[in-house]
């Protein structure tokens, strides 16, 4: 478990399984970038009974508050075989948590374990263009833009443009 001043960061557990179908099945907490789709029970109960959501190419972790309900989640994957990067995505679900800084703290304390826990030189994200809140959570870390891929991700209706945003393991010990 990762803990920082008002969340954590820890793995999915059976008895979280009930409230994170609900919070997956719910298409307004997906926000208006990140793709959406329904999933059944059986497939995230399947998912989690083959690996708890963490295998060698993909890792997916909750983020809590301080009474351990969830608030949003985080994973990383490795998205270019040839690269020594992984990429990061993260979610906060409801948006009464949105805007709070816990996006920020939870990115910060998931880049030091990867760099910490890996020898990865290289983590990335990919943010829509009009999602101005995921930038300048990006930029507060240190992440760097390094271009733009046009009509890149479809989300509720909609091709958006992705900038890709780099964080390289000497930038984050300030080398």
């Amino acid at each position: 478990m990762l803990k920082g001043s008002n969340l954590a960061i820890r793995t999915i557990k059976e008895s979280d399984l009930g409230v994170l179908f609900d919070l997956l099945n719910d298409i307004e907490s997906q926000g208006e970038f990140l793709p959406v789709s329904f999933t059944t029970q059986t497939k995230l109960r399947s998912a989690y009974t083959e690996n708890g959501f963490v295998s060698d190419t993909s890792q997916q972790y909750l983020i809590t508050n301080t009474e351990d309900a969830i608030i949003g989640s985080i994973w990383l994957f490795k998205s270019v075989p040839y690269f020594d990067a992984l990429e990061i995505g993260y979610q906060i679900f409801d948006h009464k948590h949105r805007g709070k800084g816990y996006a920020t703290q939870a990115l910060k304390l998931f880049c030091d374990y990867i760099f910490r826990s890996t020898q990865v030189n290289r983590l990335e994200l990919r943010i829509a263009t009009e999602n101005s809140p995921s930038e300048r959570v990006a930029i507060k870390l240190g992440f760097k833009r390094e271009g733009t891929h046009k009509e890149a991700a479809f989300s509720k209706g909609k091709l958006h443009d992705m900038h890709i945003y780099a964080l390289l393991r000497r930038e984050w010990w300030g080398a």
